[in-house]
């Protein structure tokens, strides 16, 4: 009898933890693109052959307009 409650217990807190991970999942993907660009991205920028106001427009145009939620074409 025990054992089934600390089963019950085990499975409501793993079921648990894995909607918690799907919803900082979920903010992590929603925030992204929202910040300046870090003086490491703009060095990756400015690497492939976009100075400082090329990589800003890149990441204006690809990155920060990109849709914050995943919907399927059906």
């Amino acid at each position: 009898m025990i054992d089934a409650v600390v089963g019950a217990v085990i499975m409501v807190v793993a079921t648990t933890s894995l909607l918690y991970s799907i919803e900082v999942a979920e903010r992590a993907f929603d925030q992204a693109g929202k910040y300046p660009l870090h003086l490491d991205e703009i060095e990756v920028l400015r690497s492939v052959g976009l100075d400082n106001d090329d990589a800003e427009f890149f990441w204006n145009q690809n990155i920060r307009n990109l849709p914050r939620e995943v919907r399927s074409d059906e």
